[in-house]
């Protein structure tokens, strides 16, 4: 899903495709062993030593460990949406070590620490904080520079190539909701069959919308990315009773505001500095923030489920809605900050261009 999916998604990038698959790879290889040492010092500073599984010494290893940490490398994937042709693999790195401190923080300390929200399939801790650090990341980086922007134009094969990730997301992005839940099968095939339900509307709203808001014609970009949209928004609520109906018309809810956010909300965030170069904050960002609104209802309407924390205080409902706010915050303030860390190194002399970091005699 890692490698394949999101690699090859983001290759519509015309002249980027090595940049895409090549630099995913690096970022997954790095984000892997770096979270699964950074959230084990994470859990120990919050809970102390031996307070859990989590926490026993010697540092513990297995599936868990490892899903935990690609994870957080799917985060750190989405964020590199943000910045992808911009960024020099030199900032990437640095992007890297930067988000996998405020990504353990925010997942362990604040959403299921001490709100304790319900975020099963990581529609907050991944695909929200994903976003909104690498958007805040972009906007630390600057506008993109005009004159290489022809670099950044999509080619038939490049967005031949971009589905095929799609494809390959949409394919595993049921197991990937289910992954903590595979010990508990009620749970692990609520979360399947929501999954799958809500791609199944994504996919249709944003055929629909795509062709709607195209004249009669689909856009690949809104196919590629939009139709995924539900397997976002459906994470937080993936175990809960939310109904093989409310599973669907999430998921078409999330398609229609993704394939929206493509043709309307993109040129705004230019405008205010704010590049995304492949519109995680529509795919990723606003789905996320439906997906967690949502979650408040759902958690709302089965309020007695046995996944939701045992503790009093304030209702859950209002606990989604702070791990909302939270995430927002500690991840626009976060990447911000690692953005400008980032500036310090100096842009890539090209932008969108293989060439820069890969040899090849067809760059000559």
């Amino acid at each position: 899903m890692l490698l394949l999916g999101f690699g090859y998604l983001m290759t519509f990038l015309g002249k980027y495709g090595l940049g895409a698959v090549g630099f995913t790879m690096l970022l997954t290889a790095t984000a892997i062993p770096l979270n699964i040492a950074v959230e084990y010092g994470v859990r120990v500073m919050y809970g102390g030593w031996g307070s859990s599984d989590d926490t026993s010494s010697p540092l513990p290893l297995g599936i868990s460990t490892f899903i935990d940490g690609e994870f957080s490398a799917a985060t750190l994937l989405i964020s590199y949406g943000a910045v992808i042709g911009r960024a020099t693999p030199t900032q990437l790195v640095i992007m890297a070590i930067a988000q996998s401190l405020f990504y353990a923080v925010n997942k362990v300390v604040f959403v299921l620490g001490m709100i304790s929200a319900e975020d099963v399939g990581g529609s907050l801790t991944i695909h929200m904080f994903g976003a909104y650090f690498g958007l805040a990341v972009s906007k630390a980086l600057g506008p993109h520079r005009d004159a290489s922007a022809p670099n950044a134009d999509a080619t038939p094969i490049s967005d031949i190539l971009a589905l095929i990730g799609t494809t390959l997301l949409w394919v595993y992005w049921p197991s990937f909701v289910g992954a903590t839940e595979t010990g508990v099968s009620a749970n692990e095939n609520l979360c399947v069959m929501h999954t799958i339900l809500a791609l199944l509307g994504s996919t249709i709203a944003s055929f629909y919308m795509s062709a709607k808001l195209g004249h009669g014609k689909f856009d690949p970009v809104h196919i590629a990315n939009s139709t995924l949209a539900g397997g976002v928004a459906v994470g937080a609520s993936a175990r809960l009773a939310m109904t093989p109906v409310g599973a669907f018309v999430l998921g078409i809810v999330a398609g229609v505001v993704s394939v929206i956010g493509y043709a309307k909300s993109s040129p705004i965030l230019e405008s205010l500095g704010i590049f995304d170069t492949c519109g995680v904050g529509n795919l990723h960002g606003y789905p996320s923030i439906l997906g967690g609104l949502a979650s408040a209802f759902f958690v709302a309407v089965d309020a007695d489920n046995v996944n939701l924390p045992d503790i009093t205080g304030m209702p859950q409902f209002f606990r989604q809605l702070v791990g909302v706010a939270i995430t927002l915050f500690v991840s626009m303030t976060s990447g911000y900050f690692t953005g400008l860390v980032m500036t310090g190194i100096g842009p890539s002399p090209v932008e969108y261009d293989d060439g820069v970091w890969w040899e090849g005699e067809y760059f000559e």
